[in-house]
């Protein structure tokens, strides 16, 4: 590792961006006093995260700044970089170079830069503990802190020893595992307090909750054994639904079957009861029609025999009349033209039939009476008077008409009684046929009564089942159950089992349970399974804290073990080149760091000198010389063992005479070898060991500025 550059810009005297480059072992800043030599070192101080405003000589924030002058305006920010060769891995990051950068604004802001990354300080810390950087008295010193380490209290000096031989980063862990340790502690108290404070109420809850999860358990056998309870109860009332149903369907078509025989038996009786009805009536109808025919025959009868008389008082007054066969037929022929007109005449078919018939008959006996030659019974059938002149006897018109108007009415009497007849048969027959008529008609209606309240019977089955359906609906609210959602959620899945009464039993004994229990807040429920998840959390957060004090304990006491024993082993080396540097410097004598251990078990380190010639062995009794030769050597002691990257001087040397100059250049081209010094100087001797010379003026505007020189390149 190696320091390349320092970039400074607005801090303190250098307004403007200033680099110095550092490209050789010794480099050195000279110039005049009050040029701004120092605020170089100031500047690497900082940007090394130097926290103390007294060691960068300012009483603020904003004393860091360019303040400005009558010619060159203030500026807003002061900015530090420093600019590292990582290229041998001495800083534990992925980059060949390292640029470590701080930044101040007028508001009092820091911000911290790591390759341009902004960072925290403590990242900066760190990562320049565990390279051997640090701001101890050993990477920067200056005049005024030269003398510190001999002032330093043992402790004090332990620790700049310590942050020079690189034990920096083991104590900022064991100082840091101390302080988690006291916080880890602090938080294991605390938690174990916690936990007693809810373990009582804990415990309280978790009976509630205990109960609560019985309860719940109970609940859910009480569930079960009712979904199986209902289950069953809901198929045996399906089933006798089911059942009911079919024997209504099967009493359905009985009932109307046995309806119908009734209606069509009552039809049948009631047609005959109005037919009954109107054949009184037709035949009431007839015989007053009889009677009226009867009454018109009569008076034709009176009237034909007034005509006959009348007649045969003429026939009597004309004997030359004689009975021929001739004169028979016509007169016959004659008398059938008209009974056939007065056949023909007829509305009924019946009357029209029996006319015919008798025409038909009385002509076959003629008939009959002419083939055996019978004439005197054929000329018997005419009367004489049918064979007088009709033009001689003017009544016989009369008689003619008469005779055929009372052989039609005789016709109509003789076919309203065969109708009479005929009705009154029918009559006969109605009232044989009434009384079976009527027992068919009952035993219909019985049977179809019969069938019917048999019918009621299944109905009030179905009431009784409907019953039954609602009782167990209402139960089952009761436990929270829907009858409806039951039967189509679970009751297709549901097993077919036999009733138990030890089913019923244990769904008493479940309630009665489930009651003496009683109702649970699930508020409480909440609040124990929240103060149950705080007990475990507590619990395993002691038992975790116990781990990390543990832990810690352990940590502590091996940085503690791994600090005293690289201390112990650089102390000696350090020892070892304290002793010669010293004897360099004073031309003899000894000089040795001793371990002491304080009250307090804390221990610390004392400076023991034995100067030549002198009986001198307190720091406080040397000169103000010799304790610069003492801090010198003790400084070059230290970068021997140590070894650092690189050292800041700032003006260690003032106080040194020409010979101790001498030696101290010397000494330092020796160690220039192994650690890379940047010095601030006006010794001569110093002067002429570095490579590069920055020369550091005030310009007419109150700035620093710098130019430079590299002897090596100079012409003698």
């Amino acid at each position: 590792m190696r320091l390349k550059k320092l970039e400074i810009s607005g801090f303190k005297s250098f307004a403007n961006k200033t680099t110095l480059e550092f490209p050789t072992t010794i480099s050195a800043v000279v110039g005049p006093n009050g040029s701004g030599k120092s605020n170089v070192v100031d500047a690497i101080r900082w940007v090394l995260g130097e926290q103390g405003l007294k060691n960068l000589r300012s009483k603020s924030g904003a004393d860091l700044i360019w303040a400005g002058s009558a010619i060159k305006p203030s500026q807003g920010k002061a900015s530090v970089s420093l600019h590292f060769d990582n290229g041998d891995g001495f800083f534990p990051v992925d980059f060949d170079e390292v640029v470590i950068g701080r930044k101040i604004y007028r508001d009092g802001d820091n911000e911290y830069y790591l390759n341009n990354s902004q960072v925290r300080l403590k990242d900066i810390v760190e990562l320049l503990a565990r390279s051997k950087l640090g701001l101890r008295g050993h990477s920067i010193v200056n005049q005024g802190s030269a003398d510190e380490i001999l002032k330093a209290l043992p402790k004090e000096r332990r620790g700049i020893l310590e942050e020079a031989l690189g034990l920096r980063e083991f104590q900022l862990k064991k100082t840091e595992a101390e302080t988690k340790l006291l916080e880890t502690g602090a938080n294991l108290d605390q938690t174990a307090n916690l936990i007693n404070e809810i373990s009582p109420h804990l415990r309280s809850l978790k009976r509630q909750a205990e109960k609560f999860q019985k309860r719940e358990s109970l609940v859910g056998d009480l569930n079960e054994c009712e979904n199986k309870f209902f289950g069953i109860k809901i198929k045996s009332i399906l089933a006798e639904k089911n059942a009911n149903q079919s024997v209504r369907e099967e009493f359905r078509e009985k009932i109307l079957m046995a309806k119908n025989n009734f209606e069509a038996s009552e039809k049948i009786f009631e047609d005959r009861i109005a037919k009954f009805s109107q054949t009184g009536a037709e035949s009431a109808k007839m015989e007053e029609s009889l009677d009226a025919l009867n009454t018109e025959r009569q008076k034709i009868t009176r009237e034909l025999g007034r005509a006959e008389g009348l007649i045969e008082s003429a026939r009597n007054n004309n004997i030359g009349n004689a009975k021929t066969l001739e004169a028979v037929l016509a007169i016959k022929i004659k008398y059938w033209a008209k009974r056939l007109d007065a056949a023909l005449a007829l509305s009924e078919t019946g009357s029209i039939r029996e006319s015919l018939k008798g025409l038909a008959d009385e002509i076959k006996t003629i008939r009959d009476y002419f083939e055996k030659g019978n004439i005197a019974k054929i000329l018997a059938l005419v009367n004489l008077a049918d064979l007088e002149e009709k033009t001689d006897n003017p009544h016989e018109r009369d008689a003619f008409d008469l005779k055929r108007k009372l052989f039609a009415v005789e016709k109509q009497i003789e076919d309203a009684k065969n109708i009479l007849q005929k009705i009154r048969s029918e009559e006969i027959e109605w009232r044989n046929q009434y009384s079976d008529l009527q027992k068919e008609m009952e035993v219909a209606r019985r049977a179809y009564m019969s069938i019917q309240e048999a019918a009621r019977s299944v109905e009030l089955e179905e009431e009784k089942i409907n019953l039954k359906e609602a009782d167990l609906k209402s139960e089952m609210w009761g436990s929270n159950k829907n009858y409806e959602e039951f039967c189509d959620t679970m009751l297709p899945n549901f097993a077919i089992a036999d009733f138990s009464n030890d089913l019923e039993n244990k769904i008493i004994k479940l309630r009665r349970e489930i009651s003496e229990i009683g109702n649970i807040d699930e508020e409480t429920l909440r609040e124990y399974e929240e103060t149950n998840r705080r007990h475990e959390f507590l619990t395993k957060e002691f038992s975790d804290l116990e781990r990390a004090v543990g832990s810690l304990k352990n940590l502590i006491g091996d940085l503690a073990e791994r600090i005293g024993g690289d201390f112990e082993v650089g102390l000696i080396k350090i020892n070892e080149e304290f002793d010669r540097y010293f004897k360099s410097m004073f031309g003899g004598g000894s000089a040795k760091l001793a371990i002491e251990t304080a009250e307090e078990k804390e221990s610390g380190v004392a400076i023991n000198i034995n100067m030549p010639k002198k009986r001198i062995r307190d720091l406080n009794a040397l000169s103000g010389g010799e304790r610069s030769l003492v801090s010198i050597a003790l400084l070059f002691a230290i970068v021997s063992a140590s070894q650092p990257p690189f050292l800041v001087l700032d003006e260690v040397d003032a106080a040194l005479d020409e010979d101790n100059a001498v030696r101290f250049a010397k000494v330092l081209k020796n160690l220039a070898e192994k650690t890379q010094f940047v010095l601030i100087t006006h010794n001569r001797s110093t002067m002429e060991t570095a490579n590069v010379l920055y020369g550091v003026t005030m310009g007419d505007d109150g700035a620093s500025k710098l130019f430079s020189l590299k002897l090596e390149d100079a012409v003698v």
